[in-house]
């Protein structure tokens, strides 16, 4: 995964485009053919190619078994949040987002306990991000996406307020972020 997108890369839309059309030319075995890449990231842009559905994904975890996505272990299974739920803030229907399988893979208690509450992003590092498991980066993007849209953000340029727009600004949570800032603590209400 390239770490900075080209320039005409500006807003948080773009940017999952962007990732996903990386993660379709890798899948594809093109992986370093630049142009495959924007041909893929043009139609999606335009809405000429739609990502997989969400049921795609889940029947790819199903396919191989219930084992850690990230290490492959098949002991001590749990659900690990790709977001953490604590990211949610108060928005509802952030929450209830977060709270859905669409956010859940099968993760051993070690990898789950190591990743605590960073998102997959943080946990891995900037020098690890072409080793973030396909399935994981694919429901990661298309989850941020919606969490993006129903916050209104998709044309935002930084999310997260560090001066730049990458890969960190996809997880970010509008009212979490805000909380923070404010030093208000993060309580994540339960849906009902």
């Amino acid at each position: 995964m390239a770490l900075n997108p080209p320039k005409y890369i500006t807003t948080v839309r773009q940017l999952i485009y962007w990732h996903y059309a990386q993660l379709i030319a890798k899948a594809a075995g093109f992986k370093d053919n630049w142009g495959f890449v924007v041909s893929r990231y043009k139609k999606l842009a335009s809405g000429d190619m739609k990502w997989s559905s969400s049921v795609r994904d889940h029947q790819k975890e199903l396919d191989k078994g219930i084992i850690c996505v990230y290490c492959g272990s098949a002991e001590k299974i749990s659900m690990d949040h790709i977001i953490p739920i604590s990211r949610a803030g108060v928005d509802q229907r952030i929450v209830k987002l977060l709270n859905s399988t669409d956010n859940c893979v099968c993760a051993c208690k070690l990898c789950n306990s190591s990743k605590g509450g960073r998102d997959i992003f943080e946990w891995y590092g900037l020098d690890r991000l072409d080793e973030v498991p396909e399935l994981v980066l694919s429901k990661f993007l298309k989850l941020a996406y919606e969490m993006h849209e129903t916050q209104g953000t998709l044309d935002v340029h930084d999310p997260n307020l560090d001066g730049v727009l990458n890969i960190y600004d996809l997880g970010v949570v509008i009212t979490n972020l805000l909380m923070k800032i404010s030093g208000q603590s993060g309580k994540v209400p339960k849906v009902k």
